[in-house]
């Protein structure tokens, strides 16, 4: 058996075509989509609903969804099949709905795409497997229908259809699917690795180099142990980072997948399915902590109140005006306190200082940029957070104010008693001082202009301007030193 084009695969028109939902119609699983809803909406009171399994699946599913309202037009769509389905609609074909979700919630899915002259759901049975085997022979016949499944528990459907056609065969679905007559594949297209790297955002660890900047500013780079602790939190913070990513796409399916780029995230698109992304997203918040433990106590205190500050962030700061921009500020900053915790390095409340105002300016790019992209007529409050259009001119002076006073603090540790202690000719530091202020103000021109990211930091690690003035600023300090 090996993998077909949906084009032409069917030749009797007059045969039903009919088709699963879960995983099939769709890339994702209502059910799951549900059930992480629901722990969005209140974390905790979610394990007191546990008890509706004790009642069964059944029940469970309908108290579930009395809850929950899922966005039936965002959901992530399998568009081949689709297309395939509107085309032996278009032909006259009989196209029915089969899955073992609710029919109140199939139905309202069939409302987005009205192809289907019925829609079978759960009621008072799960249908599912035998279940939904039966129903379909009582309807249709032996080998009178054509299916459209992706589970193993379609096998009996598979057994009773005249040809079946699977969607994304698990390892043990393809073993079993070769002792039955009739199976053929449609789409062999599985979860690739490069999707994985893509949930986890390798780019952004890019942000973790921050962790050096304690090493790098007390001018201990060279020695061995602190440069190999220091390499293993930014691993450490890393995979905790990336554990945060993944949580925080799972907990914005809904709005990621009506912004015109996040949509096509791994898990917003359905590539990796909800149950790999808590998986993932598991393990890699186990690696963080054992490593973390493993360097010393109070590194893994500040990155378990990172993680906290990450978590509350994605449920609540995220949507406050002001709150979101100061609360992204402690996060940038946490990587810098993470690296001399980890090191033992002081970190002295003039670097402090300047990284508090450099990474406020810095949030208010990536909160200005976001506003300027967004249409009035878009859906702004819910996607922007409150922001108004009105509100670019405020963000845009503080942004530039803070980015200003970054600099004066720089300027005035130049003359500061610490400097003496670490460079031999601190005056030449006044030069950095000026790039600083080039750097700012190029940001934030980039950023009037409309061509900033939606990560300022990211963006300067491609900006071939900020490689110049920072390779200056570097040069100057190791110079001075």
């Amino acid at each position: 058996m090996t993998a077909q084009k949906f084009s032409g695969i069917f030749t009797d028109r007059g045969v039903p075509l009919v088709v699963d939902l879960d995983g099939t119609l769709i890339k994702s699983d209502l059910l799951h989509e549900g059930l992480f809803m629901l722990i969005k909406k209140n974390p905790i009171i979610f394990f007191q609903y546990l008890v509706w399994l004790l009642k069964g699946k059944v029940y469970f599913k309908k108290q579930l969804f009395k809850l929950v309202h899922l966005k039936y037009h965002l959901l992530p769509f399998n568009q081949e099949i689709l297309s395939f389905l509107q085309q032996e609609s278009e032909s006259g074909r009989q196209i029915v709905m089969a899955t073992a979700s609710l029919t109140t919630v199939a139905d309202k899915v069939a409302e987005v795409h009205p192809l289907f002259s019925k829609v079978y759901g759960t009621e008072e049975i799960n249908l599912k497997g035998v279940n939904k085997a039966n129903l379909l022979l009582e309807e249709f016949g032996q080998s009178k229908f054509d299916y459209i499944g992706n589970s193993v528990a379609d096998i009996p459907v598979f057994i009773c259809a005249r040809y079946s056609y699977i969607v994304r065969p698990s390892r043990a679905l393809k073993r079993k699917a070769r002792k039955i007559a009739g199976v053929k594949y449609i789409w062999n297209s599985s979860q690739s690795v490069w999707d994985f790297i893509k949930a986890i955002r390798v780019y952004q660890w890019l942000k973790n180099l921050l962790i050096f900047i304690p090493v790098i500013t007390s001018h201990q780079f060279f020695s061995a142990a602190i440069l190999s602790k220091t390499l293993a939190a930014f691993f450490a913070f890393s995979f905790i980072a990336s554990a945060g990513y993944i949580f925080n796409d799972i907990a914005d399916l809904n709005s990621d997948r009506g912004h015109p780029k996040k949509k096509f995230r791994p898990l917003a698109s359905g590539k990796i399915s909800l149950p790999a992304g808590v998986i993932l997203m598991a393990c890699f918040l186990l690696s963080g902590l054992i490593i973390a433990f493993q360097l010393n106590l109070y590194f893994l205190i500040s990155l378990l109140v990172y993680l906290a500050i990450s978590i509350s962030y994605s449920f609540f700061f995220k949507k406050l005006v002001l709150y979101d921009v100061f609360i992204l500020t402690v996060l940038y900053s946490s990587r810098i306190i993470a690296g001399g915790l980890v090191t033992g390095i002081i970190i002295s409340s003039w670097l402090i200082a300047f990284s508090t105002f450099i990474f406020i300016s810095l949030a208010f790019v990536k909160r200005y940029s976001e506003l300027m992209k967004v249409d009035k007529e878009s859906g702004l409050k819910e996607r922007r957070r409150g922001y108004v259009p009105n509100d670019l001119i405020f963000l845009q002076t503080m942004g530039i104010g803070s980015g200003l006073v970054s600099t004066v603090v720089f300027s005035l540790y130049i003359d500061s008693p610490d400097v003496i202690l670490l460079y031999k000719h601190p005056k030449l530091l006044w030069i950095t001082s000026l790039f600083f202020l080039f750097w700012i103000s190029h940001i934030w021109i980039i950023t009037s202009r409309g061509r900033m990211t939606d990560d300022p930091i990211i963006f300067s690690v491609k900006d071939p301007t900020s490689y110049i003035v920072f390779a200056i600023i570097l040069s100057i300090m190791f110079l001075a030193t």
